[in-house]
């Protein structure tokens, strides 16, 4: 895949050109650059373009043809779930990285020449049909693991996501918005330092990174409905926010557990945002962003609104505590699960309604600008990205450990109640905040990763102090007395003082007797388990 490299240039500059001008610039900045590069036709049988691949963006992946999963070596494995796709359903084990039978694409989809200069420019012009558009199955694949299903889109669509780096650039995109003091930050290619300009719309900071975050995932929807027009129900939001089991798909139906009367609440103004009460609520778009992506009780400038946390909210209700590699709580394979596109498609729609309702058009030549802004800084992004970088295979739990933590402490994150390990893997999944509680990592490795390490987001305080419960975040956090306890911020560490698992209602989620058994655990010391 071409990706257009336009990491010179400020995303202040990003999106302020007109439709045209954006496209002059995919083509004569890698020229000023040294980096143009020749586009191939993906039907032509041509060879690799500037990723370097054999497959590239052309080809169904290797074993999809006629509907087929990929296969690979793991233990875990994907269902196919649709039944039209031209061939029989299928289970195979998952992929760790696929790669392409076709042609490479030139232009990343585009339908260029051999021998142009000047391939299309999937920014401005869009994406043509993939041609496993032909074959794929409808709906989303059965992703099996430990016992637990989760539900991806289909493996076709996750080897071209693999193939053109947007899991892990999307988790960039995150990041380089976490460069300031006190971010959560998280790179893997030390995004900050790179050579794509650090936004000054930082995350949850400005109502800019919340007209960002909305502009960012709507490319990245209609890129995928591009590439799969006949597919489109899988990149496809909720019509409205889901409050029932019966709205969900039947693998979450048994699981489905009602939401808080807080969420409830913003859920409803959410859905109802074109009426007049409620659009007089947000200023502009980017105020909307920000109270739907950030952190409940998040300040939003320019308003007397906070922060809904709705975003959190909707990733949290997906995670499968025990079945993480495609799960939403993974920040860098998060896109790959079903249940993303359908809650960044139902954000998308109010997005879109409060548009309207505004008087604001979809064919706005401001609002193309803006989303094609998006896409070059994602396209920016891929570029510094190390394509070799892969996740360190996580360390299995050992049958043989024993000890407190091990059999009375690590149940309590990786319920499917609280499911905290849905969100706090192993390091190999990107856990957030850096902070490891179940999964694929040994319960010795967790406590090593707890006890007396600092906090990202608790200031001061460490997260596990032997022998002092009351100075530890960790517990502060799950018992819902982090806000009261004195966090001071730092250049390392923000004060993020919500209580977890996040709950809409401020409220611990934990019992009585949970919360006993964890601070009892670092009353005694946190002694680490024995094998």
């Amino acid at each position: 895949m071409r990706i257009n490299d336009l990491a010179g240039l400020s995303t202040a500059s990003f999106g302020r050109g007109s439709r045209r001008t954006l496209g002059l610039l995919s083509c004569v900045t890698p020229l000023l650059l040294g980096a143009c590069v020749v586009g191939v036709d993906p039907d032509a049988g041509g060879t690799a373009g500037a990723g370097g691949s054999s497959g590239g963006v052309g080809g169904a992946p290797s074993g999809a043809s006629g509907g087929d999963a990929p296969t690979s070596t793991t233990t875990s494995s994907w269902t196919g779930t649709g039944g039209v796709g031209g061939g029989d359903p299928s289970t195979s084990t998952a992929t760790t990285g696929s790669s392409s039978t076709g042609a490479a694409g030139g232009g990343a989809g585009g339908s260029s020449a051999t021998g142009s200069t000047h391939p299309k420019d999937h920014c401005v012009d869009g994406y043509d049909p993939h041609p496993s558009d032909e074959t794929m199955k409808d709906g989303p694949a059965e992703y099996i693991k430990n016992g637990q299903i989760d539900l991806t889109v289909q493996p076709e669509v996750i080897a071209w996501m693999e193939e053109n780096e947007w899991q892990a650039a999307h988790f960039e995109w995150h990041s380089i918005r976490r460069c300031g003091p006190g971010g959560l930050g998280g790179s893997r290619v030390d995004i900050c330092n790179s050579a794509v300009p650090v936004p000054p719309d930082q995350e949850c900071k400005t109502t800019g990174d919340g007209y960002q975050f909305l502009a960012m995932h709507r490319h990245m929807i209609q890129s995928l409905k591009q590439l799969w027009p006949k597919h489109s129900e899988q990149f496809e939001g909720f019509e409205k926010f889901p409050t029932t089991a019966e709205e969900l798909p039947e693998q979450w139906r048994a699981d489905f557990r009602p939401w808080s009367a807080t969420t409830l609440a913003n859920a409803k103004i959410a859905d109802e945002i074109d009426k007049p009460e409620n659009l007089s609520r947000f200023p502009d778009e980017g105020a909307l962003g920000m109270w739907i992506q950030c952190f409940a009780g998040t300040a939003i400038p320019g308003s007397s609104e906070r922060a809904s946390g709705l975003h959190g909210d909707l990733h949290f209700k997906w995670v499968r505590p025990n079945n993480t590699d495609h799960g939403v709580g993974n920040q860098f394979t998060n896109i790959d699960n079903y249940m993303f596109w359908k809650l960044h498609g139902w954000i998308d729609k109010v997005w879109e309604k409060y548009r309207v309702a505004k008087g604001l058009s979809p064919d706005d030549p401001k609002l193309k600008d803006d989303i094609a802004a998006q896409c070059y800084e994602m396209d920016a992004i891929a570029r510094v990205i190390n394509p070799s970088l892969e996740p360190n295979p996580g360390t299995s739990t050992p049958t043989t450990e024993s000890g407190v933590f091990h059999t009375a402490v690590r149940p309590i994150f990786e319920s499917a109640v609280h499911k905290c390990s849905g969100c706090h893997a192993a390091p190999s999944t990107g856990p957030h905040a850096g902070l490891s509680l179940g999964g694929d990592i040994s319960s010795a490795d967790i406590v090593a990763g707890l006890v007396n390490k600092p906090s990202r987001g608790g200031g001061q305080f460490r997260l596990v102090v032997p022998g002092n419960p009351d100075q530890s975040w960790l517990y502060l956090k799950v018992a819902g007395t982090a806000a009261s306890a004195g966090c001071r911020p730092s250049a390392t560490a923000s004060c993020m003082t919500g209580v977890m698992p996040q709950a809409a209602d401020g409220k611990p989620s934990l019992t009585s007797a949970e919360l006993a058994t964890l601070r009892q655990w670092i009353q005694d010391g946190a002694p680490a388990p024995t094998q």
